[in-house]
């Protein structure tokens, strides 16, 4: 199959993301993407229903899968799975850029992406993903904002909780 994407480059957060396969181009059955991601970039911990397989190709991340308090490293060559709806994130542990291919299925999280990204035209658009980003310049309003709409939910222990006492 000969893919139609031509070559869309997003900011989403702290990580650029370099589509590889849009959903488009598959009906919506899946999405391939490659994710840079800096030292100690990565998603706050969140659900959603897609599901996710993470292939690192650079870097050392930490992931936690189900249980927050017991996360573990994936190196070059791990293959991560994250099924539908369950709670996960990931972390650049190491000193410089981390890469990974992530397959999506269906697709619907490449959407989200979209939305809350900023489209790169030119790689001189994009930020040094060498370096730590300044998190106090890091706008994810518009993250949380439209997060119920693409049925993602965030889990921020010890800032936000989901229930009542």
């Amino acid at each position: 199959m000969k893919t139609q994407s031509k070559k869309e480059t997003l900011l989403v957060l702290t990580d650029v993301i370099r589509v590889l396969v849009g959903n488009a181009e598959t009906k919506n059955t899946y999405a391939v993407f490659e994710e840079n991601v800096p030292p100690l970039g990565g998603p706050p911990p969140h659900r959603h229903p897609d599901e996710e397989i993470f292939y690192v190709l650079r870097g050392e991340f930490e992931f936690i899968l189900h249980d927050l308090q017991r996360p573990f490293r994936a190196m070059p060559g791990s293959v991560v799975h994250v099924p539908s709806n369950a709670l996960h994130t990931f972390k650049n542990v190491g000193g410089t850029a981390g890469k990974m291919v992530v397959l999506l299925s269906p697709g619907d999280l490449l959407d989200y992406f979209r939305a809350i990204g900023t489209p790169l035209k030119n790689e001189s658009d994009e930020p040094d993903l060498n370096q730590v980003p300044d998190f106090s310049k890091l706008d994810i309003h518009r993250a949380f904002e439209l997060a119920p709409i693409h049925q993602i939910e965030f889990e921020l222990p010890g800032i936000v909780k989901n229930e009542v006492n």
